[in-house]
């Protein structure tokens, strides 16, 4: 990687590369190679392209490409297909609105038509309650 920038030219070789690896260490081998890569083809935005990256640039860039072959490796989650839900009648969702406005005859039906609901049948007998209990 040092060869392709020529502004490094009058580095040690050896003592750069000691100093990278020292930087990067925990790395597998495919990150630091992904990351020399994008730092030879110009890829890596807020680098200096005329320069060979900083020790801390290239271990910056190898944690990147650690964590992007990561979630690479990572298994898919499958995307789970809903059963399609019976549709409501339009008269059964007027009778909804009409009983959640307070109608008492849409409650009523509601109470008609699920007998076996408690929360529908409690509602049209309190509402039934109230007004009888207000008649009075």
């Amino acid at each position: 990687m040092l060869s392709g920038f020529p502004a490094s030219a009058g580095t040690d070789p050896d003592m750069a590369i000691r100093a990278y690896l020292m930087a990067s260490g925990g790395i597998e081998h495919e990150a630091l190679a992904r990351a020399a890569g994008r730092f030879m083809r110009g890829e890596v935005a807020t680098h200096n392209n005329a320069f060979a990256p900083s020790c801390a640039e290239f271990a910056e860039e190898c944690r990147f490409q650690q964590m992007s072959i990561a979630a690479e490796r990572r298994p898919r989650i499958e995307a789970t297909v809903e059963a399609p839900q019976p549709k409501v009648s339009a008269e059964r969702m007027k009778l909804l609105r009409d009983a959640a406005n307070g109608s008492l005859s849409a409650k009523r039906e509601l109470a008609k038509m699920f007998p076996d609901n408690p929360i529908i049948a409690s509602a049209a007998k309190d509402q039934d309650d109230n007004q009888q209990g207000a008649g009075e």
